[in-house]
């Protein structure tokens, strides 16, 4: 029987009470399905980069990549199901708020801001993606970072803890205001085949015009639909889809550096940089 290797690389930030703060990186040698419980109260996740299948409550469940967030609002007893892309590094973090910690204000804000957001919630859990701006990279650099070391360090990190939730949060909600939140079956569909062109075609894509033409969506409805089902803009998608094939075969040997860039469709100066942004190794060292 095949052995299957996993490299993980968790540290755990702060954990106080029903309070939790976690950030790491996942690899998985082969796909990689954890279905777990979830404590009621809130889970906020930022994939930096990665991808993987997620859904809560037995939902359908979504397709998502870094850099996104997601936000998971839970009851008692809901379960969260996930599967992990092989060779694709999961870098993220993690903020658990349970509701021993929410308080009833508190909850009752998030109520409302998940009502804002929309979407059904199914078996008590409800889930919410959108991509991860700027702002909220930099507050997981700042709470991965923390530059205080004595008492007052547990204040920082949960002070900047908060804000990173109340940015997804709203992050999350600006956009299903500004997007049609709800889409047909065909629609998803077409959205569904959109990705699929894009895979096949990752070193010569089509504009996004001639994708939405392609699938029968004009640009605006095809661009919100792709960051409501795969919680990323449509070349944000693509981006990651082609770095975690290169991160593949660089670190198989099934391909040089300049071969995987190649195949995946960068030149080789360019790709060094984006991949080292996004993994933050360089392609030569996976060799």
């Amino acid at each position: 029987m095949a052995t299957e290797r996993v490299d993980l690389n968790e540290r755990l930030i702060m954990m106080s009470g029903g309070f939790v703060l976690s950030a790491g990186i996942n690899r998985f040698d082969q796909p990689k399905r954890v279905n777990t419980a979830l404590p009621a109260g809130i889970k906020t996740v930022v994939l930096l980069s990665g991808r993987l299948q997620i859904s809560v409550g037995g939902d359908r469940g979504r397709e998502v990549c870094g850099p996104t967030v997601l936000l998971i609002r839970s009851s008692a007893d809901a379960e969260r199901d996930q599967v992990f892309a092989a060779n694709a590094p999961i870098r993220y973090l993690i903020v658990q708020m349970n509701e021993s910690v929410l308080g009833t204000e508190m909850t009752d804000a998030l109520d409302r801001s998940f009502a804002a957001i929309g979407g059904a919630s199914h078996r008590g859990a409800q889930l919410a993606s959108c991509p991860a701006n700027r702002a909220l990279q930099v507050l997981v650099s700042q709470i991965t970072n923390c530059p205080i070391r004595g008492p007052e360090r547990e204040l920082y990190l949960c002070g900047k803890a908060m804000q990173l939730v109340a940015l997804a949060l709203s992050s999350c909600t600006t956009q299903a205001g500004d997007a049609d939140s709800r889409f047909a079956a065909r629609d998803v569909e077409r959205i569904r085949k959109a990705r699929d062109l894009l895979v096949a075609s990752m070193r010569e894509p089509p504009s996004l015009d001639a994708l939405a033409r392609q699938v029968g969506l004009n640009v605006r409805k095809l661009s919100s639909g792709f960051r409501q089902v795969y919680g990323a803009s449509v070349f944000g998608f693509l981006q990651e889809y082609r770095l975690e094939q290169a991160y593949k075969l660089i670190s198989t040997g099934e391909m040089s550096v300049s071969g995987a860039a190649f195949h995946v469709g960068y030149g080789a100066a360019h790709f060094a940089t984006i991949f080292r942004k996004r993994f933050g190794v360089s392609p030569s060292s996976l060799r």
